[in-house]
């Protein structure tokens, strides 16, 4: 089990340990820029969900296992994908769950419990990213731990009793907590503009956003004692 997780422009340390098994998946949103996306692929293994191929034929790297409906990936690219001798699972367009859910389930059916760092999952349509997060929120009661993340913008989640510290020399622009239970209580968050102690956040009142780090901050940290909290961070900068 493992508590520090890095990102090209982050670094989470976390109270709570999570899984040591660490999956990259690429989704169908918006794509990330080659070099994050070719940083973090590095040593990790890599599933593209159905148009995220896109960005490992753009950058030459070989994912590990494809899976999707192949009704949104380019046809050339799933051909590509099809090509390079590795699992490929194919789903008919008419089902039950999305690409990504099916993707999740998959990883949970091999690893058990999982890290699965997520990216294109920003942009395009609201219901897919509504979804997306829904999802990722939900399958973190079966033992996956996921973060939506590219250059631009990562979310993660914490539960129960757990902390995070945020930690790089580039701080975000902004940090907005989301409840994702009803309710949030015991939520702290230090390093900012506006920081809170003890604060209870409620889902259909969602005020503790556009957050910004304190001027020469390098390191927040936000602590949670009961429900489920979605710490969101966008970078503009990079």
């Amino acid at each position: 089990m493992i508590q520090s997780l890095k990102l090209p422009q982050t670094e989470l340390t976390f109270k709570k340990s999570f899984p040591k098994t660490t999956l990259l998946m690429t989704a169908g949103g918006r794509p990330p820029e080659n070099r994050w996306f070719s940083t973090l692929a590095a040593g990790l293994p890599i599933w593209c969900i159905d148009s995220g191929i896109h960005i490992c034929r753009q950058t030459g790297i070989t994912p590990d296992r494809i899976i999707g409906d192949g009704d949104s990936a380019n046809p050339e690219a799933w051909a590509w994908g099809r090509s390079l001798g590795v699992p490929v699972e194919i789903y008919p367009e008419d089902k039950d769950y999305t690409d990504l859910q099916l993707a999740l389930l998959r990883a949970k059916e091999i690893y058990g419990t999982t890290t699965a760092i997520i990216t294109g999952i920003w942009g395009g349509r609201f219901d897919h990213a509504f979804g997306n997060i829904q999802s990722l929120a939900g399958y973190e009661e079966l033992g996956i731990k996921s973060i939506a993340a590219d250059e631009s913008e990562v979310l993660f989640f914490l539960s129960g009793q757990d902390n995070v510290k945020i930690k790089t020399e580039v701080m975000p622009d902004v940090i907005s907590l989301i409840s994702l239970s009803n309710r949030c209580l015991g939520v702290t968050i230090a390093g900012v503009r506006w920081p809170l102690q003890n604060a209870e956040l409620k889902r259909t009142l969602p005020y503790a956003i556009s957050n910004q780090p304190l001027v020469n901050c390098q390191e927040v940290f936000v602590s949670l004692g009961k429900g489920l909290l979605g710490v969101y961070l966008q970078y503009k900068h990079l």
